[in-house]
Protein backbone atom coordinates (compact mmCIF):
# COMPACT_ATOMS: atom_id res chain seq x y z
CA UNK A 1 0.00 0.00 0.00
CA UNK A 2 1.45 3.36 -0.99
CA UNK A 3 2.17 6.02 1.57
CA UNK A 4 -0.47 8.27 0.00
CA UNK A 5 -3.22 5.67 0.36
CA UNK A 6 -2.06 4.81 3.88
CA UNK A 7 -2.33 8.48 4.84
CA UNK A 8 -6.00 8.57 3.77
CA UNK A 9 -6.72 5.31 5.58
CA UNK A 10 -5.23 6.68 8.77
CA UNK A 11 -7.34 9.83 8.44
CA UNK A 12 -10.54 7.83 8.01
CA UNK A 13 -9.68 5.57 10.95
CA UNK A 14 -8.91 8.58 13.15
CA UNK A 15 -12.22 10.25 12.28
CA UNK A 16 -14.07 6.99 12.95
CA UNK A 17 -12.42 6.62 16.35
CA UNK A 18 -13.27 10.20 17.30
CA UNK A 19 -16.88 9.75 16.15
CA UNK A 20 -17.12 6.55 18.17
CA UNK A 21 -15.75 8.22 21.27
CA UNK A 22 -18.25 11.09 20.89
CA UNK A 23 -21.11 8.60 20.62
CA UNK A 24 -19.89 6.80 23.74
CA UNK A 25 -19.60 10.05 25.69
CA UNK A 26 -23.08 11.16 24.56
CA UNK A 27 -24.49 7.82 25.68
CA UNK A 28 -22.81 7.91 29.09
CA UNK A 29 -23.08 11.59 29.99
CA UNK A 30 -26.23 12.90 28.31
CA UNK A 31 -29.37 12.39 30.46
CA UNK A 32 -32.52 10.96 28.92
CA UNK A 33 -34.69 14.00 28.24
CA UNK A 34 -38.16 15.02 27.19
CA UNK A 35 -37.02 16.28 23.77
CA UNK A 36 -35.97 12.80 22.63
CA UNK A 37 -39.28 11.40 23.82
CA UNK A 38 -41.59 14.01 22.30
CA UNK A 39 -39.93 14.13 18.87
CA UNK A 40 -40.22 10.34 18.69
CA UNK A 41 -43.90 10.55 19.64
CA UNK A 42 -44.53 13.20 16.98
CA UNK A 43 -42.86 11.02 14.37
CA UNK A 44 -44.74 7.85 15.33
CA UNK A 45 -48.46 8.51 15.47
CA UNK A 46 -50.73 5.56 16.18
CA UNK A 47 -52.85 6.10 13.05
CA UNK A 48 -52.06 5.85 9.34
CA UNK A 49 -52.93 9.51 8.76
CA UNK A 50 -50.81 10.62 11.69
CA UNK A 51 -51.39 13.94 13.43
CA UNK A 52 -53.44 16.51 11.54
CA UNK A 53 -53.02 19.43 13.97
CA UNK A 54 -49.60 20.29 15.39
CA UNK A 55 -49.13 22.75 18.27
CA UNK A 56 -45.76 24.52 18.37
CA UNK A 57 -44.38 27.03 20.84
CA UNK A 58 -42.67 26.88 24.23
CA UNK A 59 -43.58 26.04 27.82
CA UNK A 60 -46.72 28.22 27.98
CA UNK A 61 -48.20 26.29 25.06
CA UNK A 62 -47.27 22.94 26.56
CA UNK A 63 -49.12 23.85 29.77
CA UNK A 64 -52.08 25.53 28.09
CA UNK A 65 -53.28 23.54 25.08
CA UNK A 66 -54.64 20.03 25.60
CA UNK A 67 -54.81 18.32 22.19
CA UNK A 68 -57.29 15.73 23.49
CA UNK A 69 -59.78 18.56 24.09
CA UNK A 70 -59.36 19.74 20.48
CA UNK A 71 -60.05 16.21 19.26
CA UNK A 72 -63.10 15.81 21.48
CA UNK A 73 -64.57 19.07 20.22
CA UNK A 74 -64.08 18.09 16.59
CA UNK A 75 -61.53 20.83 15.86
CA UNK A 76 -59.01 18.12 14.95
CA UNK A 77 -58.96 14.43 14.23
CA UNK A 78 -55.67 13.79 15.97
CA UNK A 79 -53.88 16.81 17.45
CA UNK A 80 -50.43 16.77 19.02
CA UNK A 81 -48.63 19.26 21.25
CA UNK A 82 -45.03 19.66 20.07
CA UNK A 83 -44.35 22.67 22.27
CA UNK A 84 -41.13 22.26 24.28
CA UNK A 85 -39.84 24.45 27.13
CA UNK A 86 -37.05 26.57 25.67
CA UNK A 87 -38.26 26.07 22.09
CA UNK A 88 -37.13 29.08 20.08
CA UNK A 89 -38.82 30.52 16.99
CA UNK A 90 -36.10 28.86 14.93
CA UNK A 91 -36.68 25.52 16.67
CA UNK A 92 -40.41 25.71 15.92
CA UNK A 93 -39.75 26.01 12.20
CA UNK A 94 -37.66 22.85 12.01
CA UNK A 95 -39.89 20.92 14.39
CA UNK A 96 -42.81 21.72 12.09
CA UNK A 97 -40.91 20.38 9.08
CA UNK A 98 -39.85 17.30 11.02
CA UNK A 99 -43.42 16.53 12.12
CA UNK A 100 -44.71 17.10 8.59
CA UNK A 101 -42.31 14.42 7.28
CA UNK A 102 -44.28 11.79 9.18
CA UNK A 103 -47.80 13.22 9.41
CA UNK A 104 -50.47 14.67 7.19
CA UNK A 105 -50.43 18.08 8.88
CA UNK A 106 -53.43 20.21 7.99
CA UNK A 107 -53.23 22.91 10.65
CA UNK A 108 -50.50 24.42 12.80
CA UNK A 109 -51.43 26.19 16.03
CA UNK A 110 -48.49 28.46 16.83
CA UNK A 111 -48.37 29.89 20.35
CA UNK A 112 -46.41 33.15 20.21
CA UNK A 113 -44.57 33.93 23.45
CA UNK A 114 -42.85 37.30 23.12
CA UNK A 115 -40.11 36.22 25.53
CA UNK A 116 -38.61 34.18 22.69
CA UNK A 117 -38.74 37.15 20.33
CA UNK A 118 -37.46 40.04 22.37
CA UNK A 119 -33.80 40.25 23.43
CA UNK A 120 -33.51 36.48 23.23
CA UNK A 121 -29.79 35.85 23.67
CA UNK A 122 -28.51 33.28 21.17
CA UNK A 123 -25.90 31.14 22.85
CA UNK A 124 -23.54 28.48 21.63
CA UNK A 125 -24.94 25.57 23.61
CA UNK A 126 -28.63 26.39 24.09
CA UNK A 127 -29.09 27.00 20.36
CA UNK A 128 -28.45 23.29 19.84
CA UNK A 129 -30.42 21.70 22.63
CA UNK A 130 -33.40 20.69 20.44
CA UNK A 131 -31.53 20.27 17.16
CA UNK A 132 -29.32 17.49 18.53
CA UNK A 133 -32.34 15.22 19.04
CA UNK A 134 -33.67 15.57 15.49
CA UNK A 135 -33.38 12.25 13.61
CA UNK A 136 -30.86 12.27 10.78
CA UNK A 137 -32.79 13.46 7.75
CA UNK A 138 -32.99 16.26 5.20
CA UNK A 139 -34.50 18.43 7.95
CA UNK A 140 -31.46 17.98 10.18
CA UNK A 141 -29.10 18.62 7.28
CA UNK A 142 -31.02 21.80 6.47
CA UNK A 143 -30.76 22.90 10.09
CA UNK A 144 -26.98 22.41 9.99
CA UNK A 145 -26.64 24.28 6.71
CA UNK A 146 -28.87 27.15 7.83
CA UNK A 147 -27.64 27.63 11.38
CA UNK A 148 -24.66 25.64 12.55
CA UNK A 149 -21.83 25.78 10.02
CA UNK A 150 -20.25 28.71 11.86
CA UNK A 151 -20.51 27.18 15.35
CA UNK A 152 -18.02 25.19 17.38
CA UNK A 153 -18.06 21.74 15.77
CA UNK A 154 -18.00 20.09 19.21
CA UNK A 155 -21.36 21.70 19.96
CA UNK A 156 -22.86 20.75 16.60
CA UNK A 157 -21.80 17.10 16.53
CA UNK A 158 -22.07 16.17 20.19
CA UNK A 159 -24.45 16.77 23.06
CA UNK A 160 -21.75 18.23 25.29
CA UNK A 161 -23.97 21.22 26.15
CA UNK A 162 -25.83 19.01 28.64
CA UNK A 163 -23.24 16.49 29.83
CA UNK A 164 -23.43 15.43 33.45
CA UNK A 165 -19.99 14.21 34.39
CA UNK A 166 -20.27 13.09 38.01
CA UNK A 167 -19.78 9.32 38.53
CA UNK A 168 -23.26 8.96 40.03
CA UNK A 169 -24.88 10.74 37.07
CA UNK A 170 -23.01 8.60 34.57
CA UNK A 171 -24.01 5.40 36.37
CA UNK A 172 -27.64 6.53 36.42
CA UNK A 173 -27.55 7.39 32.70
CA UNK A 174 -26.12 3.98 31.85
CA UNK A 175 -28.78 2.28 33.98
CA UNK A 176 -31.62 4.21 32.34
CA UNK A 177 -30.32 3.77 28.80
CA UNK A 178 -29.96 0.04 29.20
CA UNK A 179 -33.61 -0.26 30.24
CA UNK A 180 -36.54 -1.40 28.12
CA UNK A 181 -38.31 1.89 28.91
CA UNK A 182 -35.54 3.86 27.18
CA UNK A 183 -35.42 1.55 24.16
CA UNK A 184 -39.21 1.76 23.82
CA UNK A 185 -39.32 5.57 24.21
CA UNK A 186 -41.39 5.41 27.37
CA UNK A 187 -42.01 8.48 29.51
CA UNK A 188 -40.74 6.40 32.43
CA UNK A 189 -37.22 6.80 31.04
CA UNK A 190 -37.39 10.60 30.84
CA UNK A 191 -35.30 12.26 33.52
CA UNK A 192 -37.96 14.91 34.21
CA UNK A 193 -41.36 13.31 33.63
CA UNK A 194 -43.44 15.59 35.82
CA UNK A 195 -43.96 19.30 35.10
CA UNK A 196 -45.84 20.43 38.17
CA UNK A 197 -48.30 17.67 37.35
CA UNK A 198 -48.47 14.38 35.48
CA UNK A 199 -47.95 13.83 31.78
CA UNK A 200 -51.43 13.38 30.32
CA UNK A 201 -51.01 12.49 26.64
CA UNK A 202 -49.94 13.80 23.26
CA UNK A 203 -47.45 16.35 24.58
CA UNK A 204 -49.66 17.85 27.30
CA UNK A 205 -48.85 17.99 31.02
CA UNK A 206 -51.75 18.46 33.41
CA UNK A 207 -50.29 20.79 36.03
CA UNK A 208 -51.98 20.35 39.41
CA UNK A 209 -49.29 21.58 41.78
CA UNK A 210 -50.93 24.51 43.55
CA UNK A 211 -48.64 26.61 45.73
CA UNK A 212 -49.58 28.83 48.68
CA UNK A 213 -48.64 31.76 46.45
CA UNK A 214 -47.54 32.19 42.85
CA UNK A 215 -43.95 31.20 42.14
CA UNK A 216 -42.10 34.50 41.52
CA UNK A 217 -40.84 35.01 37.99
CA UNK A 218 -38.53 37.56 36.43
CA UNK A 219 -40.41 39.07 33.50
CA UNK A 220 -38.64 39.71 30.21
CA UNK A 221 -38.95 43.36 29.17
CA UNK A 222 -40.58 44.11 25.83
CA UNK A 223 -38.27 45.79 23.34
CA UNK A 224 -39.40 45.70 19.74
CA UNK A 225 -35.98 46.94 18.62
CA UNK A 226 -34.47 43.86 20.26
CA UNK A 227 -36.18 41.41 17.89
CA UNK A 228 -33.42 39.84 15.83
CA UNK A 229 -33.45 39.29 12.09
CA UNK A 230 -33.00 35.57 12.76
CA UNK A 231 -36.27 35.40 14.71
CA UNK A 232 -38.18 37.27 12.01
CA UNK A 233 -36.61 35.13 9.30
CA UNK A 234 -37.63 31.94 11.09
CA UNK A 235 -41.21 33.14 11.52
CA UNK A 236 -41.39 34.11 7.84
CA UNK A 237 -40.05 30.68 6.86
CA UNK A 238 -42.74 29.05 9.00
CA UNK A 239 -45.46 31.12 7.29
CA UNK A 240 -44.12 30.36 3.81
CA UNK A 241 -43.75 26.65 4.56
CA UNK A 242 -47.38 26.44 5.66
CA UNK A 243 -48.60 28.32 2.59
CA UNK A 244 -46.48 26.22 0.23
CA UNK A 245 -47.76 22.97 1.75
CA UNK A 246 -51.40 24.06 2.08
CA UNK A 247 -51.27 24.00 5.90
CA UNK A 248 -53.55 26.34 7.82
CA UNK A 249 -51.54 28.48 10.24
CA UNK A 250 -53.28 29.94 13.29
CA UNK A 251 -51.18 32.05 15.65
CA UNK A 252 -52.30 32.52 19.24
CA UNK A 253 -51.06 33.93 22.50
CA UNK A 254 -52.41 31.79 25.31
CA UNK A 255 -53.66 33.54 28.47
CA UNK A 256 -51.16 34.20 31.24
CA UNK A 257 -51.65 35.23 34.86
CA UNK A 258 -54.18 38.13 34.83
CA UNK A 259 -52.07 40.50 36.95
CA UNK A 260 -49.05 39.88 34.74
CA UNK A 261 -51.06 40.38 31.56
CA UNK A 262 -52.17 43.87 32.65
CA UNK A 263 -49.00 44.92 34.48
CA UNK A 264 -46.42 43.37 32.19
CA UNK A 265 -45.91 43.60 28.45
CA UNK A 266 -48.79 41.60 26.98
CA UNK A 267 -50.47 44.64 25.45
CA UNK A 268 -47.35 45.79 23.57
CA UNK A 269 -46.51 42.27 22.44
CA UNK A 270 -50.10 41.56 21.38
CA UNK A 271 -50.24 44.74 19.31
CA UNK A 272 -46.98 43.79 17.61
CA UNK A 273 -48.11 40.24 16.80
CA UNK A 274 -51.41 41.58 15.48
CA UNK A 275 -49.57 43.85 13.04
CA UNK A 276 -47.09 41.15 12.07
CA UNK A 277 -49.73 38.50 11.37
CA UNK A 278 -51.84 40.97 9.37
CA UNK A 279 -48.75 41.68 7.28
CA UNK A 280 -48.33 37.98 6.51
CA UNK A 281 -52.04 37.26 6.12
CA UNK A 282 -52.13 34.91 9.13
CA UNK A 283 -54.89 34.58 11.73
CA UNK A 284 -53.89 35.77 15.20
CA UNK A 285 -55.80 35.64 18.48
CA UNK A 286 -54.60 37.26 21.70
CA UNK A 287 -56.40 35.08 24.22
CA UNK A 288 -55.29 37.30 27.09
CA UNK A 289 -58.22 39.43 25.92
CA UNK A 290 -60.82 36.71 26.50
CA UNK A 291 -63.52 38.19 28.71
CA UNK A 292 -63.78 36.98 32.28
CA UNK A 293 -67.26 35.70 31.48
CA UNK A 294 -65.94 33.63 28.57
CA UNK A 295 -62.96 32.23 30.47
CA UNK A 296 -63.24 32.86 34.22
CA UNK A 297 -59.73 32.95 35.67
CA UNK A 298 -57.69 34.38 38.49
CA UNK A 299 -54.02 34.25 39.43
CA UNK A 300 -54.81 31.09 41.42
CA UNK A 301 -55.36 29.23 38.14
CA UNK A 302 -51.66 29.55 37.32
CA UNK A 303 -48.49 28.08 38.75
CA UNK A 304 -46.29 31.16 38.55
CA UNK A 305 -46.28 34.88 37.84
CA UNK A 306 -45.03 34.23 34.32
CA UNK A 307 -48.25 32.43 33.47
CA UNK A 308 -47.95 28.64 33.23
CA UNK A 309 -51.51 27.33 33.47
CA UNK A 310 -52.78 24.71 35.82
CA UNK A 311 -54.57 21.80 34.17
CA UNK A 312 -58.16 22.68 35.06
CA UNK A 313 -57.90 26.09 33.38
CA UNK A 314 -55.97 24.59 30.46
CA UNK A 315 -58.84 22.22 29.73
CA UNK A 316 -61.38 25.07 29.77
CA UNK A 317 -59.14 27.24 27.60
CA UNK A 318 -58.60 24.38 25.14
CA UNK A 319 -62.38 24.03 24.76
CA UNK A 320 -62.62 27.73 23.88
CA UNK A 321 -59.69 27.47 21.48
CA UNK A 322 -61.50 24.59 19.77
CA UNK A 323 -64.65 26.69 19.40
CA UNK A 324 -62.63 29.51 17.82
CA UNK A 325 -60.99 27.09 15.39
CA UNK A 326 -64.43 25.73 14.50
CA UNK A 327 -65.76 29.29 14.08
CA UNK A 328 -68.43 28.58 16.69
CA UNK A 329 -67.36 31.43 18.94
CA UNK A 330 -68.83 34.92 18.77
CA UNK A 331 -65.55 36.81 18.83
CA UNK A 332 -67.28 40.18 19.21
CA UNK A 333 -68.48 39.21 22.68
CA UNK A 334 -65.84 36.65 23.69
CA UNK A 335 -62.94 39.13 23.60
CA UNK A 336 -62.39 42.52 25.19
CA UNK A 337 -61.69 45.19 22.63
CA UNK A 338 -58.84 46.73 24.61
CA UNK A 339 -56.46 45.97 27.45
CA UNK A 340 -58.04 48.83 29.39
CA UNK A 341 -61.25 46.79 29.52
CA UNK A 342 -59.29 43.73 30.63
CA UNK A 343 -57.54 45.73 33.34
CA UNK A 344 -60.85 47.05 34.64
CA UNK A 345 -62.26 43.53 34.84
CA UNK A 346 -59.17 42.19 36.59
CA UNK A 347 -59.10 44.90 39.25
CA UNK A 348 -62.85 45.31 39.80
CA UNK A 349 -63.94 41.69 39.64
CA UNK A 350 -60.97 40.04 41.28
CA UNK A 351 -59.74 42.77 43.64
CA UNK A 352 -56.17 42.33 42.49
CA UNK A 353 -53.56 44.92 43.40
CA UNK A 354 -51.26 46.25 40.66
CA UNK A 355 -47.82 44.71 40.50
CA UNK A 356 -44.60 46.45 39.52
CA UNK A 357 -41.96 44.26 37.90
CA UNK A 358 -38.58 45.81 38.49
CA UNK A 359 -36.47 42.69 37.97
CA UNK A 360 -36.07 41.82 34.31
CA UNK A 361 -34.01 39.10 32.73
CA UNK A 362 -32.89 37.52 29.50
CA UNK A 363 -34.74 34.23 28.92
CA UNK A 364 -33.28 31.11 30.52
CA UNK A 365 -33.85 27.73 28.88
CA UNK A 366 -34.51 24.55 30.81
CA UNK A 367 -31.93 22.34 29.20
CA UNK A 368 -32.99 18.82 30.11
CA UNK A 369 -36.60 19.30 29.06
Amino acid sequence: MSNKILKYVRTVVFIAIVAGLVRCMDYAMMPSGYIRYIIHEADNADTDEGYDNIIIGASHARSAINPVKLDEAGASDNAFNLAIPGETVTDSYYLLMESDRHNNVKRVIYDLDYQYWCNYAEREFEDCFIYTWLPFSNVKLKYIADNLLTKDFRTVYSKRWAYEISPSAIMNNLKVKSSAAYRNYSMDAVEIHDAGGPYAAKGFFYRDMKMDSLVPSDIVAWDESGISDKVLDSFEKTVQYCKKNNIELVCVTSPITPTTSVNGYSEQAGAYFTRLCEEYGVEYYDFNLLTMDTLPRTDDDFFDEEGHMLGELADRYSDILASVLLDKCDKSTAFYGTYAQLELAVYENYVTKPVSYTHLRAHETTLHL
